[in-house]
């Protein structure tokens, strides 16, 4: 019966170390998305959500590597409970307020709504809890230095594989050409016709495909709600409003090409990652 226990307690301890880790590795890989799905819920600003979104990651890789090393069983139990727990409650408040869209747990590989999260989380609870009651041996004896690398390289590794946004592009501007802009801004002109160039606007370069100009929407979707802006502030422009000629000869072919534009001056130009929520928000309180 040892032998068996011992076998079944290695076989949970490698099935929840292989789900937090692959939660980790599919949330890395659609980092874009899990950033936008954290922002949705306006609780935090854009920027806390990038810092927030890979937190989320590395704790996850930290609970793995606590399950597989088997050292200090009864903080790994209480942590990998507590996270789960923790994870739950924000599925169950996701659930109540009609979110019905994927969760984001598995990134974009597995689609989940939060009640098939949950009904995850429940077997994933019931799991923990057995393998903690068979008194898992540890791996190697424990020893801090080797521990404390390990834990901090985990915690660290989302912020290297993906710098933040607001950390790696903060106010890079994209170019545009001025001439094309103004013209088409003139009386009778396309971008004039879709009521821009007279007060401040954020006018959006997108295309239909373009899965960076979705992110782009979904971020400024979020502003939009989170600061009580109107939404017909925000103008989208597809090639089809103005021809492609023109969309190509304002945007130089960006996509997309984000711009506050106060009557018929640009005031910032944005692509998807570098959005600024503040200077949004600050553009029409002013």
């Amino acid at each position: 019966m040892a032998v068996k226990a011992r076998l079944l307690s290695w076989l949970l301890r490698i099935v929840v170390a292989a789900v937090f880790v692959l939660s980790a590795v599919s949330k890395m890989a659609g980092i874009d998305q899990f950033e936008v799905y954290v922002y949705s819920f306006g609780f935090l600003p854009l920027n806390v959500c990038f810092i927030l979104a890979r937190l989320c990651i590395g704790l996850e890789l930290v609970l793995a590597l606590l399950i597989l090393a088997g050292w200090y069983p009864r903080l790994t139990r209480l942590a990998t409970l507590g996270t789960l727990l923790f994870f739950s409650l924000f599925l169950c408040y996701a659930a109540l307020v009609g979110r019905n869209d994927s969760c984001q747990c598995f990134g974009q590989w597995v689609q989940m709504d939060p009640i098939q999260s949950l009904l995850k989380n429940a077997v994933l609870i019931l799991l923990v809890i057995w393998h903690f009651h068979l008194h898992p041996k540890p791996l190697l004896p424990p020893k801090w230095w080797l521990l404390a690398p390990g834990l901090l390289a985990a915690l660290v590794m989302p912020f290297v594989v993906s710098v933040p946004d607001n950390w790696a592009f903060g106010k890079q501007r994209l170019p545009y050409n001025e001439t094309y802009l103004d013209t088409a801004l003139q009386p009778g002109q396309p971008l004039e016709v879709r009521g821009l160039g007279n007060d401040r606007r954020v006018v959006a370069f997108v295309t239909q495909r373009c899965p960076y100009c979705k992110i782009a929407r979904e971020k400024l979707d979020g502003i939009v709600s989170r600061h009580g802006i109107d939404p017909s502030r925000i103008v989208y422009i597809l090639p089809s409003d103005i021809t492609q000629e023109l969309f190509i000869s304002i945007t130089h072919g960006a996509r997309p090409l984000v711009m506050l534009l106060d009557g018929r001056e640009v005031v910032a130009t944005y692509h998807s990652r570098n959005i600024d929520e503040r200077e949004i928000a600050s553009f029409f309180k002013e």
